[in-house]
């Protein structure tokens, strides 16, 4: 946005959240006002006398947000200048401000003095930036070297890698290294791969609280540390294993009393029973340890349940009894020895992840580098050290008295630390007494905590809350205690719920939805307040299910097969979803027939801008949605991100400049000839590349004669001709825009979409560039090191159909958004890393590797259990995110999967949706073959040729 919001006057609650005089926590649904709101506070407060530009800090969850709210509060200010008092009243009195003479004087002035305040102007910022800004400005005292900059994800990677090379080198060759290392990465890399080492690794130097300070973990004492995370007792080894075992530890009578049924019952069965007792019986405690699992199998199933006992029970009633108690002595054996194996297989795996922690530390701190957990945790500590802070204020000349925080409920329990290192002491000591105003203003929703994938964790946002409330009730009574002259005020608690952005039927539909569902399941504690939006006509419909009724067509196919033969690794109900997908928004948009009739501000036809295509999860079926609704003549815009290395003109390019670095790479050079640098077909790469065994391609190509592969030479000795001289970024520019024309080439061929890719192409070979001595083969290495992603501004897809992630299209919205995948059943995702909490320290969490099903067993099965179900509540809060992106009309739909046996998932979305509909609801429809549908639809508006 780029200049002024319309002025919306402010409402209700609203109008009270903008009171500078409080502190407020507010908890704004979707589509409320809230970036409305924040620039509203923040303008009450430049309007208040003695409040300068300096004080005040606004923290946002995006890039995009901050840049929004900054444009919004400078736009208006600099029209303010501008206006006569006529028309500056209004907008003061829009926002609740006072409309006197002195505060429209003030008002004027308030343009000029964000652009004169020290530091920069406002302060609006992401946390990351915020702390990014605070840490280079003062690296001495953050303990950093001058200069030293934010990590980027691939840098993270090789550095990674560095580290973990350097440390088995040492392992190896070192007289002082430890050998065991080794073996840890060997049994690792072997049962999860090396990606998953990795990641391990990185989640232990992520952990700096469990290796570094107080009551760290030392490698020494690892052994005993993971037996008390696992609850294990201290002490225990296979010899305590077998004691159990024992005469003294084992219900041995229980035993021998099944052992004299057994006898007495006489069958083949029992006598086998009698022989698998009697011989464990007269094992050592170490031997019976050895035969536990054959004599178990007289007991239990080989599903570990216990057998049916009827022929013994005839012979004594109490024979089950004394059975599960020998059950429960094998259990308990077995718990104990799945326990020490798992212990046996961490012990090593953490003294790896410790080695790792340690030399990532110095690495980072060697190369000036810091990543994100860096920015926060000692951004943190620089405020929390209050001598220092004093310094930071002083040489900054600013001290934050008004800190607002935007999407409170996705901000973490460091980011948090960082906030109240800044907002407690407007609470407690001199900083309640000083003579001016000092205010936090919070706003968040609990139902729209979505990104529990990046480490944040909605339960922050109650436990924040409840902290700022009970400082402010003790700051209130002290001061009525000490007959205090100042008279300190309790938190503001309120809340946002009139929608000014969806109508009134969808809201009603989502109230429902929640109401359904249960507030518990999305993790609230209290009923959700009943959702007020726009009266208009609004509409949900909810397709039938791909895949619950195959057509014809699709009946005809064989399984796994399409008439195209391509695009199999995605399901044919999932390729047919997107097919049918495009047919709708073709229908929609086709000016020839009835369209969609959209209702807010005046009545017209929808256009591709105005819908929004949404997906669970960015997997290939958002992908294939592009492309069908391309093919079907759509306007389009690409995925909201991708991998930078995925698109077709990427590879091409980079296919280009691997030549460059080696020519006898026969695939690759194969696949340039057929891309559009060089243009050959198929046909022209058989006729020409076929040639002795043995012989790479281009030593065969530079012996041809063929006139037409002489053309190809010449372009490709070009190339090498400059490989050695040119550094990657001018070596691309050249085949780009040079003799080649890449670019050209590559967009005729893959269309305007390939431009962005290939500009960011360009800017990775830039940025390459600044951070390391250039040269192509580095490039590539670096290049191929990380997924960095391609992100496009989806707000800014003006009169494009959107398809992005429900995450990414958080603070977006569209007058219709179609659900395309809610038949997803969350029960199937994968599990992410595990932590557990050190019982000496719940703020010191233990990252584990991956484990298998059988060393599921106690904290670590219940962590997973607690995990399971913050997962299932976040899947429902995504949903309510996804839906309240529409404005007008809301589409779900899906398709069902191999494993869904011809209905969606209870747990997925759409089963839930669909049970608030009943039996009969169903109506035919031409396209999906039926639907069910809540509200209606408005008159169609007459299209134009």
């Amino acid at each position: 946005m780029s200049g002024p919001a319309k002025v919306h006057p402010l409402h209700g609650n609203q109008m009270r959240a903008v009171d500078p005089a409080d502190t407020v926590w507010l908890s704004a649904s979707a589509g409320t006002g809230k970036t409305q709101v924040l620039s509203s506070r923040v303008l009450r407060l430049l309007l208040e006398p003695g409040i300068t530009p300096a004080q005040i800090l606004c923290l946002t969850f995006t890039k995009a947000g901050a840049t929004e709210m900054a444009a919004r509060i400078n736009g208006t200010l600099a029209e303010w200048v501008r206006l006569p008092d006529v028309e500056l009243f209004p907008r003061l009195e829009a926002i609740g401000a006072a409309s006197d003479g002195d505060t429209m004087a003030r008002a004027r002035t308030l343009f000029a003095a964000v652009l004169d305040c020290p530091g920069g102007g406002l302060r609006i910022d992401t946390i990351h930036a915020f702390s990014q800004w605070l840490l280079a400005t003062f690296p001495l005292e953050a303990d950093l070297i001058p200069g030293s900059r934010p990590m980027e994800d691939r840098e993270r990677t090789l550095l990674a890698r560095e580290v973990l090379g350097d440390l088995l080198s040492a392992a190896q060759s070192d007289p002082l290294g430890d050998p065991q290392l080794l073996e840890a990465v060997a049994n690792l890399s072997l049962r999860h791969g090396p990606d998953a080492v990795i990641g391990f690794l990185l989640r232990c130097a992520s952990a700096r609280a469990v290796w570094f300070g107080p009551g760290s973990w030392q490698a020494g004492d690892m052994r005993a540390n993971v037996l008390r995370l696992l609850g294990v007792p201290p002490g225990s080894d296979a010899d305590q294993l077998a004691q159990l075992c024992s005469d003294e530890r084992f219900d041995v009578a229980s035993l021998r009393r099944c052992l004299e049924v057994n006898h007495e019952w006489g069958t083949k069965t029992g006598l086998e029973n009698v022989d698998a007792i009697s011989e464990w019986l007269l094992g050592t405690p170490a031997q019976r340890l050895e035969t536990l699992d054959a004599m178990a199998k007289v007991f239990l199933t080989q599903k570990g349940e216990p057998k049916a006992s009827k022929g013994q029970d005839k012979l004594d009633p109490g024979y089950a009894e004394y059975a599960a108690r020998v059950v429960a002595g094998i259990e308990a054996v077995r718990s104990l020895r799945a326990m020490l194996a798992l212990v046996d297989h961490l012990v090593p795996a953490l003294r790896l992840g410790r080695a790792f922690a340690l030399a990532w530390d110095e690495a980072k701190q060697r190369e000036g580098l810091i990543d994100f957990d860096d920015q926060i945790r000692r951004a943190a500590a620089l405020l929390q050290d209050k001598e220092q802070a004093d310094w930071i204020r002083y040489k900054l000349d600013r001290q934050f008295d008004h800190i607002l925080v935007d999407e409170a409920q996705d901000t973490n329990e460091q980011q948090w630390a960082i906030i109240f290192a800044m907002a407690e002491e407007f609470w407690a000591g001199v900083g309640q007494h000083e003579e001016k105003l000092r205010t936090l203003f919070v706003v968040g929703d609990y139902k729209q905590a979505i990104f529990r994938f990046q480490g944040t964790s909605p339960e922050n946002f109650r436990k924040a809350a409840s902290r700022v409330r009970k400082l402010m009730r003790a700051a209130a009574g002290n001061a009525a205690g000490l007959r205090a002259a100042h008279d300190p005020r309790e938190l503001v608690e309120l809340g946002l719920d009139r929608s000014f952005r969806t109508a009134q039927p969808v809201l009603d539909f989502v109230d429902r939805a929640i109401g359904a569902i249960g507030h518990a399941r999305f993790g609230l504690d209290r009923a959700a307040q009943r959702h007020e939006g726009e009266a208009r006509p609004g509409y949900v419909a909810l397709w039938r299910p791909v895949g619950a009724v195959l057509s014809d067509e699709d009946a005809a196919l064989p399984e796994g097969e399409d008439e195209e033969g391509d695009e199999t690794w995605l399901s044919a109900p999932a390729r047919r979803m997107a097919d049918l997908i495009a047919e709708q928004v073709r229908e929609w948009l086709d000016k020839q027939g009835p369209g969609f009739t959209l209702e807010k501000g005046k009545r017209r036809r929808a256009e591709a801008g105005d819908i929004m295509v949404l997906v669970r999860q960015r997997k290939e079926l958002a992908g294939l949605i592009v492309a069908r609704l391309h093919a079907a003549g759509v306007p389009v815009a690409g995925v909201d991100r991708l991998r930078l290395g995925a698109p077709l003109a990427v590879k091409d390019l980079v296919a280009a400049l691997r030549f460059a670095a080696q020519p006898l790479d026969d695939l690759n050079l194969a696949s340039l000839l057929v891309s559009p640098l060089i243009g050959w077909s198929q046909e022209q790469l058989l006729a020409h590349a076929f040639r002795p065994r043995k012989k790479a391609l281009w030593d065969h190509l530079r012996g041809s004669i063929d006139p037409f592969v002489g053309k190809a030479l010449m372009r490709l000795g070009d190339l090498l001709a400059r490989a050695d001289y040119e550094v990657p970024h001018d070596l691309l520019q050249w085949i780009l825009v040079g003799p080649w024309q890449g670019r050209r080439h590559l967009i005729a061929r893959l269309g305007s979409e390939a431009g962005d890719p290939i500009d960011e192409l360009v800017n990775a070979a830039r940025a390459y560039a600044v951070t390391d001595t250039p040269s192509l083969a580095g490039f590539l290495a670096w290049f191929e090191a990380g997924d960095g992603e391609l992100k496009r501004e989806a707000d800014n897809a003006g009169g494009l159909v959107r398809v992005m992630t429900v995450h990414g299209s958080k603070g977006l919205q569209a007058p219709i958004v179609i659900l395309a995948d809610a038949t997803g059943n969350p029960e199937t995702a994968r599990e992410g890393g595990i932590e557990l909490s050190d019982p000496r320290g719940a703020h010191r969490r233990v990252p584990l590797p991956p484990v298998g099903k059988a060393e599921k067993v106690g904290p670590i099965a219940e962590e997973i259990a607690q995990a399971r179900e913050a997962d299932e509540q976040e899947h429902w809060r995504l949903l309510y995110v996804a839906m309240t992106r529409a404005e007008e009309a809301l589409f779900v739909g899906g398709a069902l999967g191999s494993r869904d046996k011809g209905a969606p998932a209870p747990k997925s979305w759409y089963a839930q949706l669909r049970a608030l509909f009943g039996p009969d609801a169903e109506l035919a429809d031409p396209i999906w073959g039926a639907r069910c549908e809540h509200g209606a639809l408005g008159d169609s508006v007459p299209g134009r040729a």
